[in-house]
This record gives structure tokens, sequence and C-alpha cells, in this order.
């Protein structure tokens, strides 16, 4: 169980940088990014009710893999994804995974990047 306003910043501190390479973790919104980065929000819906006082919380890691040219940038995106994965499953925390979104265009300040979003459903309280 997580406090919704401890949600983002537990999800962070799991996908933290641990070695040179690992990609950044943005937990706010952005006006530029450097690829790789990881960058944390939520998803819709955001909660659903679970019981009375429980919610189940969707939150989205939106992995941008490079800027969108031509080149290895799905190979760049199945290994950040991957990444991801692993290193929430290795966590201990439970990070049930929902869904896993198809490469897509990512836009931050009018520059295209390769990314795509997982979601995970996480139990949260207010």
């Amino acid at each position: 169980m997580t406090d919704l306003l401890d949600a983002r910043a537990k999800l962070a501190a799991a996908l933290a940088p641990v070695e040179d390479g690992d990609p950044t973790v943005l937990v706010d919104l952005v006006d530029s990014i450097t690829p790789p980065a990881l960058m944390l929000g939520w998803a819709e819906p955001w909660m659903t009710p679970d019981t009375g006082c429980w919610y189940s919380g969707r939150i989205v890691v939106t992995a941008v893999a490079t800027r969108l040219v031509p080149g290895a940038g799905i190979a760049s995106l199945e290994e950040l994804v991957s990444f991801t994965l692993n290193r929430l499953r290795a966590s201990g925390d439970p990070w049930p995974l929902e869904s896993v979104g198809g490469p897509r265009v990512f836009v931050v300040a009018k520059t295209s990047y390769l990314a795509a979003r997982l979601t995970f459903r996480v139990k949260v309280t207010t």
C-alpha cells in the first residue's frame, strides 16, 4: 500500500540511476529532455475504487529512447523497456504491469522522440 502523494517518488527510487548509462528518471513535467529517460506520470483513468479506503492507481512510465531519426531507435526503445521491467522486478516492491504500449512519437518542446508507455497498477490510499 502506498500513499498517493508518495507513489511517484517510490517508483522513481526503484528506477533511479545506479550505473553510468542508466536512464535519467523525471518525476515532474519538463520542457526539455535528453534521452534515454524515464518520465513518470499518471494514466487515464488515474484511480478507480478498490475498497472503502483504497484505490487502484495506474502509474505510467514513459520510456523515451531517442530523438525520432532513422536508425536503431526501436532497438534502443526495446532495451529501455527491458531495463524498466527488470529494475522494477528486482526492486522487491509490487509493481504489477498492466500494459506496454507500442512505439510512438512523443513530442517535448517541438522535438519528436521515440517512446513507449508502460502502465503499472499500484494500491494507493489518500
